[in-house]
């Protein structure tokens, strides 16, 4: 995605808001406030899609899906674990939160709202922790019949030593006030960009999983306020239909946001689409124990559903700000659209010409 190239590099910085909004302590058990409940959800792979599991005994460069036992047998998984890091990070991007491994909230009694739906640690002496409100269980596959890619593939830690391509398209300076998202590939169904001879001597095979394998997990939530349930709401359901402008070659694309899952997201794995099928909301405390005939829950699914979500993220799908319109523009899935994504290669990283070139406009 360097000017002046054919090829969009995979990612980009995105601004993010530099001041920390609305700190103040989380509601908790004793409080009797809030909303309770838990959701059902489903999910689907767009692309391939791989989580890491084990070496495989017969060859250490062979990497194989994350498996769990679950009852009497093995099954594929995408740990609950993964799933909140996703929902954390857009719960601190959409939500003007803290960025929580570089400029965090310090105080139990001053948390952003990711901090107080998905949880803190304070640092140093006598610290305390904030549980967090949230809790994701693991993705269990839903397929008997399991249908896998082997991908060569070259997976390295993050590295900003090319500067431009990390300054903040906001300020134009590296500022690490913006977060990186990985653009989503359509054009990756069942391959990845081939390797350079340069990196293949470290190159893993790696086993994904093919597309549109389903997936069930549930979401546990306590004592939210409905500012941080709308988000929660927002981050999993993300938005339905969004149009969106590349400035770089006058692109015009058109459909859902999903989210990115998992390992190999810069070669166009892990488009994944989360669904939202149930949402279960527990009537208050004071309601739900005042009587032993009290419904204590209204289940929501269907066109309820769709209205109930439509409502709470409201404010979320109208927000146009400048964050806002960058995080679509990263997001939206398009089956047409028609850019090709890699990494430059190892030769042209060496070319000095190339040092100070930055990434595209979107």
């Amino acid at each position: 995605m360097p000017v002046d190239e054919e090829f969009w590099n995979p990612y980009r910085m995105i601004p993010v808001n530099n001041v920390i909004e609305n700190q103040k302590p989380p509601l908790t058990d004793e409080k009797f406030k809030g909303q309770s409940g838990h959701l059902v959800c489903s999910l689907i792979n767009l692309t391939p899609l791989f989580i890491g599991g084990n070496r495989d005994d017969l060859n250490k460069n062979n990497r194989t899906f994350l498996k769990r036992t679950i009852g009497q047998s093995e099954k594929y998984v995408i740990p609950g674990a993964s799933l909140k890091g996703v929902l954390r990070s857009l719960s601190e991007i959409i939500g003007k939160a803290c960025m929580i491994t570089e400029k965090s909230c310090q105080k139990i009694e001053e948390l952003c709202i990711a901090c107080r739906m998905f949880g803190m640690m304070q640092k140093g002496k006598n610290a305390r922790v904030h549980k967090g409100k949230v809790s994701i269980s693991d993705a269990i596959l839903q397929e008997d019949d399991v249908v896998t890619l082997p991908f060569q593939v070259y997976l390295s830690s993050s590295k900003d030593r090319h500067e431009s391509f990390y300054r903040n398209p906001k300020t134009g300076r590296y500022d690490k006030q913006s977060r990186k998202l990985y653009f989503h590939q359509p054009r990756r169904k069942d391959s990845v960009p081939t390797l350079s001879q340069e990196v293949q001597s470290s190159a893993w095979t790696i086993n994904a999983l093919a597309i549109n394998h389903h997936f069930q997990f549930s979401v546990q939530f306590s004592n939210l306020t409905q500012e941080e349930l709308s988000l929660l709401l927002y981050t999993l359901a993300l938005e339905n239909n969004v149009s969106v402008h590349i400035e770089t070659d006058n692109i015009r694309l058109k459909g859902p946001l999903h989210h990115k899952i998992g390992n190999a997201k810069p070669l166009g794995l892990g488009t994944c689409k989360i669904q939202v099928n149930k949402l279960v909301l527990m009537d208050p405390p004071q309601k739900r124990f005042s009587s032993l005939k009290h419904k204590p829950e209204t289940a929501y699914t269907g066109d309820e559903l769709e209205k109930k979500i439509s409502i709470f993220t409201k404010d979320y799908v109208s927000d146009n700000s400048p964050t806002m319109q960058q995080l679509r523009k990263m997001m939206v899935w398009d089956e047409n659209d028609p850019r090709l994504f890699h990494y430059p290669g190892y030769h042209w990283f060496k070319n000095p010409g190339n040092s100070q070139k930055p990434l595209k406009h979107i």
